[in-house]
């Protein structure tokens, strides 16, 4: 089956090779996909359509690629309004509050999680997300987290999950007077488990409830083992050395980054490292923001997430991410769009395969109600999409 999306009065490729500025920015662009593959890019006076191609006319619209939420806790049951409301009221945030979830998600049946992920990927993709990573860390037992990864694994919807491990997310109550026997379990019982089933292995690192880092080192190098790529939680509630050690064990992302500091930008942008930024939670918690113009001049690249979750950031809406990108956390409208596509896809280790509109990659392709890649920055908090390809089908 083919496909021709014509009339884009800018299609943002993320690609600087196939158009103008950072974004590839193609007026009056066209592109061709051939069994949900892209074949073809450029201006729609060039377009040589194959016979027989379904054709959707964007009306002039901006088309981007299909959005990449790169940080989410996908797979979970329960509520935590009442500790919301506490924050509200001036209470501090406390990691405790994650136990809340695992005994709620540990009650909860297969069906009920599998059912409750579905509705929050609709909602992802309603908003114009086509790929999302999903990590588990609602179990804490050998038995629960590959219980949440298996579900992970078994979800079937159009938008891409990328399951991670996040086995060692806090100290489960169970070991919190000595969090050793629960790190001999995740690298000694869950990780070699989960190889071929997990794509990442990440860790929490921080001393406030968390992993020390020796503790996530000792993680990170049983992931690496078990041939996963690495991801770390740092320096979110203080500077614990997450980013550091995420960018001596070479990991693909570091995520949070509130308190990095200018050494840790550094070592990051060393080694290759993906920042991954969550405003939003940042937002809802009253805690600092990251210092995103810092790290991208000193040669950082960043992505931006939801970080989708129920303690601290409940929205499945990446658009405002966006939003919050630019408004708050001073990124360009160029920087905070390539957060959540090509950086994003990078984030997640598939920016071969989505994030850009370029031949040879998915036919993931957002068509937005505006005619600007920059209302979803300016127009913030509402949902853009208008049309979403995936797996060529148009699915909103």
């Amino acid at each position: 089956m083919s496909i021709l999306v014509r009339n884009a009065g800018r299609l943002v490729t993320c690609d600087p090779a196939l158009g103008e500025g950072p974004l590839g920015v193609i007026e009056e662009g066209a592109l061709v996909a051939v069994d949900t593959v892209i074949t073809w890019v450029g201006r729609e006076r060039d377009v040589a359509a194959p016979p027989g191609a379904i054709e959707i006319d964007a009306g002039g619209r901006a088309v981007l690629p299909g959005l990449v939420d790169c940080h989410t806790h996908l797979v979970f049951d329960g509520d935590r309004a009442a500790e919301f409301a506490a924050r509200a009221r001036g209470e501090d945030y406390r990691t405790g509050g994650i136990m809340t979830t695992v005994r709620a998600t540990r009650k909860a049946s297969d069906g009920e999680l599998c059912r409750l992920a579905a509705e929050r990927l609709d909602r992802f993709l309603s908003l114009g997300v086509t790929t999302v990573e999903a990590k588990t860390g609602y179990g804490l037992t050998p038995a629960e987290e590959l219980r949440l990864l298996r579900l992970t694994g078994s979800l079937d919807h159009f938008v891409d999950v990328v399951p991670t491990l996040l086995a060692a997310h806090v100290v489960p109550e169970e070991f919190a007077a000595d969090p050793e026997p629960y790190v001999d379990q995740v690298c000694e019982e869950v990780i070699p488990a989960a190889r071929g089933k997990a794509r990442f292995c990440d860790v929490w690192c921080d001393d406030r409830g968390a992993f020390s880092v020796e503790q996530a080192r000792r993680v990170l190098e049983a992931g690496a083992q078990a041939g996963l790529g690495l991801k770390v939680h740092a320096e979110q509630l203080s500077r614990s050395g997450g980013a550091m050690l995420a960018a001596e064990l070479g990991a693909t992302s570091a995520d949070h980054l509130e308190q990095a500091t200018e050494e840790d930008a550094d070592a990051l942008a060393r080694a290759g490292t993906m920042g991954v930024l969550l405003p939003g939670a940042s937002m809802m918690t009253g805690a600092p923001f990251a210092p995103a113009r810092m790290l991208i001049e000193r040669g950082v690249r960043v992505a931006l997430s939801t970080d989708f979750n129920p303690g601290t950031s409940y929205s499945e809406n990446l658009q405002l991410a966006v939003a919050l990108g630019c408004g708050l956390l001073r990124m360009t409208v160029e920087e905070a769009v390539l957060g959540v596509t090509r950086h994003a896809a990078a984030a997640v280790g598939r920016e071969d395969t989505c994030g850009r509109l370029a031949p040879g990659l998915a036919c993931d392709v957002l068509v937005l109600e505006s005619r600007s890649e920059a209302d979803l920055a300016y127009h913030y908090g509402v949902n853009l999409a208008r049309a979403v390809l995936k797996k060529g089908e148009v699915v909103v």
